[in-house]
């Protein structure tokens, strides 16, 4: 009967410990906490008020004037045009009764030439003598020339444009035409010009 009444007593005993260490801790926790700080006041500056004028509303004499004032348009006097009377060419003088005393005569009419190429002298001969050596050893072949002339119908230069393939031949119608081509000059509106033409000479045996 005694160990049950010890076990009990130590069970209460232990509890009383727990108890009391619980209440001495609950004690310091409440002891240590901080008491929380009060938050500071921060002054902010408030600026006066501002007194504002009041707004007016112009008066009608107040306000400027403008004033448009259009000029007027004046026309312009325009001249008369001049018109002149005509011309007598019989008389040089006007058809309104103007005898033609004191104003100057009016030039003669520009008569205008004719314009044409140079033309060969009719009686010229055209065809050069054949080369006795060419003839012997039967060369044949056509020349072409460029033959210019000047303002006096006389031949001042002779190219050759086509060889006849015999430089004899060649030679015999270029010498030819230098001596003994004559034209008629060229005109332009009746002025003579110079100028210049293509001939072709042709060689051949069966011709005679």
């Amino acid at each position: 009967m005694d160990r049950p009444s010890t076990r009990a007593s130590g069970v209460v005993a232990t509890a009383a410990v727990h108890v009391g260490i619980a209440a001495l801790l609950l004690a310091g926790w409440q002891v240590a906490q901080p008491k929380p700080q009060p938050k500071p006041i921060i002054a902010v500056p408030i600026p006066a008020p501002v007194d504002r004028p009041e707004l007016v509303a112009p008066r009608t004499s107040d306000l400027p004037i403008s004033v448009d004032i259009t000029q007027p348009v004046w026309d312009e006097a325009r001249p008369d045009p001049v018109v002149s009377p005509p011309v007598d060419r019989a008389t040089g003088g006007t058809d309104t009764g103007d005898t033609g005393i004191g104003q100057p005569p009016l030039p003669p009419p520009v008569a205008i030439g004719p314009t044409r190429g140079a033309r060969l002298i009719a009686a010229t001969t055209m065809q050069p003598p054949y080369p006795s050596a060419s003839r012997a050893l039967g060369e044949e072949g056509s020349v072409e020339l460029m033959v210019s002339i000047d303002d006096r119908g006389q031949v001042s230069g002779v190219n050759l444009l086509r060889s006849s393939g015999h430089a004899r031949l060649d030679a015999a119608a270029i010498a030819f035409a230098l001596k003994r081509w004559r034209f008629e000059a060229a005109l332009d509106k009746g002025k003579p010009v110079a100028a210049s033409r293509r001939f072709t000479i042709r060689f051949n045996l069966s011709a005679g």
